[in-house]
């Protein structure tokens, strides 16, 4: 009976073990263009606009990613797996390019709609502006041209 205990003991243990190791998440090396994109993109008070956990998805069916619901974090690590190549990256900025548009065109209906609120929805408009910029020197720092 004592050998039983102890065996399923064991048991538990490497298998407690192997289960960490398979959420590899935290030890996973991302290149530096992941926090280079995170930290201008994520923040809204950086970047302007919210990006949700839908977008991403969205953003992952544009480069044919597929990723889980998660948390936003976990969302956008798995959505830069999938980046291995300039092409990739491309498509990837293209799309949050796209987005950052769409949220900030209702930003732009607002001022011409009342202008009064003009200098707070501006703010937010240029710091969009400055994140879709960033992607420029992303792409040419982290994919230059002719390095595939």
């Amino acid at each position: 009976m004592e050998d039983l205990r102890k065996e399923f003991e064991e048991f538990m243990q490497e298998r407690c073990v192997t289960s960490e190791s398979l959420n590899d998440e935290e030890h996973y090396d991302y290149p530096d263009y992941v926090e280079a994109i995170n930290s201008e993109l994520m923040p809204p008070s950086r970047s302007g606009v919210y990006i949700s956990r839908w977008d991403l998805k969205m953003v992952g069916d544009a480069i044919d990613a597929s990723i889980a619901m998660d948390a936003r974090s976990r969302m956008y690590k798995m959505l830069m797996r999938s980046v291995h190549d300039r092409e990739t990256m491309q498509r990837l900025l293209g799309a949050f390019a796209s987005l950052i548009d769409a949220k900030i065109e209702p930003y732009r209906d607002m001022m011409e709609a009342y202008p009064s609120s003009a200098p707070i929805f501006q703010d937010k408009i240029e710091k969009a502006e400055q994140v879709k910029a960033s992607f420029d020197r992303v792409l040419e720092t982290y994919f230059p041209e002719g390095e595939e």
